[in-house]
């Protein structure tokens, strides 16, 4: 996630928290929406689909090798004087009449029964049904490999949804806080000014205050409902569905990494879309074993038995075997070009493999620098944060005492919700950039359902 979209939803810092009745919300937890989202994703449900097409596709491929039987029945009603004389040929009732010019010229119409039952078993193909099995296998893998990836990003994309809608209820409760404060300080001005204590420009400041911080109440309104709404997604839940989250619990000890190069090789190994990439690699080799094949020997053997009669009861039986050899001697050069496009495809993906891992380890190592970033900016925003607190107070305390204007509480009540904010945006960044590694290593634990 971009860190632009961390500041964009720290700025709406805004919105009563309150304003929301969740009383009725299903309370759902982490770990249970990633359990519910493995368990419901249509994306997932997709890729098992896929997962089941490429077990029968493979079962097809080998089933190439098995003979092939086949049994035909029908009837021939015809007066077309060859298929009458061979009908009356196959039922083996031949006499000297048939051959008569007016019997042979014009037979009349007659009617046979057929059956017909044929065995064809290849013997050898050049190599095109093992590599058709090998390609089979291949894509069935890359299903599986997908299908792995797809379960990781359901996961990453649930927990970084639960996380931004987590910081979006806490952005709420900072904005909350600061409402309060200012909406005091407008009654304190009231007050004041009824005693003749201010002026009335303290009051009109102190309102200008108040109406900026709630005047976006309907857009955080809008933002903490988006978040909810892309929770319920990712976890496959109807949009209509109300639920409640977590509260973000604050962090007990930092977050342990493992070295850089270790987290580097750990994610080239876990990756599935690496496996993915692997094994389109296989399927293109297999096909271009297929397309080697067709300038192969090519030999089959055919068993054939045709049964005859004129009547239902097929009694009469021929026996016929076939055996053909079949080779290509030329074809214009079109075997040769399809066997030189299989390998230039196999070339390109492997140049997409060695791509993709230099993808990997750039997100292993963009997700460090993003921690470390993180944490730079929250040790910074702690410090601030402590300071924006002493400061808010001892203003406080010297416009109690009248040593001060109201101006100046303002702009401290003001620097320490931005101080408030940083921190929270700090710690999303830090968070959200764990999880990024986490989905780049692709390590991840699935919950139990």
């Amino acid at each position: 996630m971009k860190k632009d979209n961390y500041l964009r939803l720290i700025l709406i810092l805004t919105l009563p928290f309150g304003l929301f009745n969740i009383s009725r919300a299903e309370a759902i937890s982490l770990d249970r929406a990633v359990a519910y989202a493995l368990e419901n994703s249509p994306v997932l449900q997709g890729t098992v689909a896929d997962i089941r097409a490429g077990n029968e596709t493979v079962k097809t491929a080998e089933s190439g090798k098995l003979p092939v039987i086949d049994l035909d029945y029908g009837l021939i009603y015809s007066d077309n004087p060859l298929v009458s004389l061979g009908s009356i040929l196959n039922n083996r009732k031949v006499v000297a009449n048939n051959f008569v010019p007016a019997a042979l010229n014009d037979p009349g119409f007659s009617g046979n029964y057929f059956a017909s039952l044929s065995l064809k078993l290849p013997l050898y193909t050049g190599g095109r049904l093992s590599a058709d099995i090998k390609q089979a296998r291949a894509k069935h893998a890359l299903a599986l490999a997908q299908h792995e990836r797809s379960k990781s990003t359901v996961i990453y994309q649930v927990k970084r949804a639960y996380l931004l809608a987590q910081a979006a209820q806490q952005a709420i409760r900072i904005a909350r806080s600061s409402t309060d404060t200012a909406g005091m300080h407008v009654k304190t001005t009231e007050q004041l000014l009824a005693e003749n204590r201010t002026v009335t420009s303290d009051k009109l400041t102190a309102t200008v205050y108040y109406t900026s911080i709630k005047a976006v109440i309907s857009q955080a309104q809008a933002q903490y409902a988006h978040a909810l709404n892309s929770l319920k997604q990712v976890i496959g839940k109807d949009l209509s569905t109300d639920i409640s989250i977590e509260p973000w619990k604050r962090a007990i000890s930092p977050h342990k990494l493992p070295a850089i190069t270790v987290a580097e090789s750990t994610a080239l190994k876990n990756r599935s879309d690496l496996r993915s990439a692997e094994e389109s690699i296989k399927a293109a080799r297999a096909r271009t074993d297929i397309a080697q094949s067709a300038t192969k020997p090519q030999l089959g053997l055919e068993l054939r038995s045709r049964l005859y009669a004129d009547n239902p009861r097929v009694d009469e039986l021929s026996w016929g075997v076939l055996a053909v050899a079949k080779i290509n001697l030329f074809s214009g050069g079109a075997n040769k070009s399809r066997v030189s496009a299989a390998r230039e495809e196999t070339n390109r993906l492997q140049a997409e493999k060695r791509n993709k891992e230099l993808q990997i380890r750039k997100q292993v190592r963009d997700a460090f620098a993003s921690i470390e970033e993180g944490r730079i900016r929250l040790k910074l925003a702690s410090t601030n944060l402590t300071n924006a607190r002493t400061a808010v107070s001892l203003v406080n305390q010297r416009y109690g005492e009248g040593r001060t204007i109201l101006i100046d509480l303002l702009q401290s009540e003001q620097a320490l919700l931005k101080s408030r904010s940083e921190s929270l945006n700090s710690r999303l960044l830090v968070e959200a950039s764990i999880l990024e590694l986490e989905f780049a290593m692709d390590d991840y634990e699935v919950p139990e359902k």
